[in-house]
């Protein structure tokens, strides 16, 4: 009898450990949505693409692991970010500015604050602009020379340290609070003014994740 109470007692407390690990997931009502609106968008983000085969097929192998990612590394940022997030349509929510916000000081500072805190991983501000809109995206820069006193990002190449990029299109921005919202947002601006905000990538809500609104000189980690 003695042998079954102490099966019986690892078992429960099996059980109680592995509460333990999900709990913390299911106190969060909005881990579902989260979920089910980045798969959403994302798939119709993948129908749209001409990608082959193989490239697809990888792509929807990895998504649950991304997906899943996301929506984590969110709910975190969510806790001391000062945005709001929209948890049903996965994006974040703070007022518009007016006008898509631009560089602020000089060139000459601005090129010393990415010759002091560019790294690998840091995630910074490109102005979009063309004659039919404006907007701000996020990328990360994935390698530094500074020699040449330039990075070059993710997605949207070569910049140098004071903003000038490989297309007259886009313009590397120092990181602050105002600009960095209109990126988180996905705010928009045509001549008249303020347009519907755009719907961000999934790679770029892990980019808000690790976001340190403190600062934003470094790239936080997301836990799994």
């Amino acid at each position: 009898m003695a042998k079954r109470h102490t099966a019986v007692d690892k078992k429960s407390k099996l059980d109680n450990s592995q509460a333990d690990i999900f709990q913390p997931i299911a106190e969060h009502s909005d881990i579902a949505e989260l979920c089910s609106a980045l798969y959403e968008r994302t798939l119709i983000q993948l129908s749209q693409e001409e990608l082959d085969a193989g490239l697809l097929r990888r792509r929807l192998a990895s998504l649950p692991f991304y997906v899943r990612h996301a929506a984590h590394g969110s709910l975190q940022a969510a806790q001391h970010s000062p945005l709001q997030l929209d948890a049903q349509n996965a994006s974040w929510q703070a007022p518009q500015a007016t006008a898509c916000p631009a560089g602020t000081g000089t060139a000459q500072k601005q090129h010393a604050w990415f010759k002091q805190h560019a790294a690998l991983g840091l995630v910074v501000p490109v102005r979009y602009e063309t004659s039919e809109f404006k907007t701000v995206v996020l990328d990360s820069i994935d390698r530094v020379d500074s020699n040449h006193h330039r990075v070059h990002l993710n997605y949207q190449g070569w910049f140098s340290f004071s903003g000038e990029g490989e297309s007259p299109h886009l313009t590397l921005l120092k990181p602050t609070k105002r600009i960095m919202t209109a990126a988180c947002c996905g705010h928009q601006w045509n001549h008249r003014g303020r347009i519907n905000p755009r719907t961000l990538t999934l790679r770029e809500l892990l980019l808000v994740a690790t976001l340190d609104w403190r600062q934003f000189k470094v790239a936080l980690k997301i836990a799994r």
